[in-house]
């Protein structure tokens, strides 16, 4: 036995001694994201904060995932981004020392600001050996697992090119797109086979709601002027794609981070939720129509109205005159730092999200005390015969 079948074995083992039944048990998992800042490319006071909170109140939760971007990064120095890492990790100990969650506490998604450099992807493994992988080609960026009967499948969208390994200039970032769609299809689909509720995570979301909608899926680029070139046509039909795959096999929700902040929206049936910044400087929402200069307040607005025009209509997003200028009409968001409580029952799972809005005139440093922002239901749908 290799060692990798030997570790995935143990996993799954170590989850079925948690399971009692096929019928899913009710439990709590969290999400967040984007915890990156300034102490060695943390935001430690906002991110320690959310930690502290989250074992005061949340007791009863199994795991965490983290969607991505848990540090700043470099591009030039690899090393520097592993010790970033590992920082991260100092600060979310409180989390891996928690007994009421079960191994390895900590399910994370990798960001584009963990992969700037060839030697990321490799660093970014070593550094969460705890992680294992059951897709091989994407060396333990994408993964899958079963809880309670509820399936878990986590999409590396930030990849790196590495042409020909032997030659370094043959290389550069790959991001906004998923690389290995097929094991990503194919283990969403068996999980539905077999009738088991599914989330699905990624660092990257597929549709931008604020700060970036130049890219995310979508990825049609800060100078977009409407015009869809192959490349363009590329991203857009392997996003339409992705979300097709989810609409098909009746996925709960995909949970993803990359902006800085917290939305939620139904498309088609399913929901995209953003629980987008654990420290990281938060974002406004798209402009609205009439919104023509950037905001002199201290949230990042990426562009005005005239400019996301473009975007708004190719994306086929709600624009115009008292319209909300996103994908769905039920869209709800908060420019607040945030984590998101998915309380998983039989028919339905019930979302919390708890938010701390900044300190005036900031977008990076804590402010109000940790509330409930919002509360809403999403009900499972099941495939016929189950």
């Amino acid at each position: 036995m290799t060692k990798f079948n030997f570790l995935f074995t143990f996993f799954l083992f170590s989850f079925f001694l948690f399971q009692s039944s096929d019928e899913a048990q009710n439990f709590k998992f969290i999400s967040m994201s984007d915890s990156r800042g300034i102490n060695n490319g943390v935001n430690d006071t906002v991110l320690s904060s959310a930690v502290n909170h989250i074992l005061e109140n949340q007791k009863d939760a199994k795991f965490i995932v983290f969607a991505g971007d848990m540090i700043d990064g470099n591009r030039f120095n690899p090393q520097k981004t592993l010790q970033e890492i590992l920082h991260w990790k100092d600060v979310m100990k409180p989390i891996y020392d928690n007994p009421n969650m079960i191994y390895p506490k900590i399910f994370p998604v990798v960001g584009n600001h963990e992969i700037q450099h060839r030697d990321d992807e490799k660093n970014f493994c070593n550094a969460f050996p705890e992680v294992f992988s059951n897709c091989d080609d994407t060396k333990g960026l994408s993964y899958s697992f079963d809880y309670n009967n509820v399936h878990f499948t986590f999409i590396n969208t930030d990849s790196w090119y590495y042409g020909n390994p032997n030659d370094t200039t043959d290389d550069k970032r790959d991001w906004h797109y998923i690389k290995h769609f097929e094991w990503m299809e194919n283990d969403i689909k068996t999980a539905h086979e077999k009738g088991m509720k599914i989330f699905t995570f990624a660092h990257e979301m597929p549709f931008p709601t604020g700060g970036h909608l130049r890219d995310g899926l979508p990825n049609l680029g800060l100078n977009f002027n409407g015009e869809i070139d192959s490349v363009r046509k590329f991203y857009l039909s392997r996003r339409d794609r992705f979300w097709e795959i989810l609409k098909q096999n009746n996925v709960i929700a995909h949970i993803c981070g990359h902006e800085h902040l917290y939305s939620r929206q139904s498309v088609d049936g399913i929901y995209q939720i953003i629980s987008g910044s654990a420290g990281a400087p938060l974002y406004r929402f798209n402009p609205l129509y009439g919104e023509e200069t950037l905001s002199q307040d201290p949230l990042i607005m990426e562009m005005t109205y005239s400019k996301a025009f473009p975007f708004y209509k190719v994306l086929e997003y709600n624009f115009g005159p008292n319209k909300n200028s996103q994908k769905s009409e039920d869209f709800v968001g908060f420019s607040a730092f945030n984590y998101s409580v998915f309380d998983v029952q039989k028919d339905f799972v019930k979302v919390t999200t708890y938010g701390s809005f900044p300190k005036e005139g900031t977008n990076n440093r804590f402010g109000d005390d940790w509330k409930i922002i919002d509360e809403f239901t999403i009900y499972i749908k099941y495939k016929m015969g189950n």
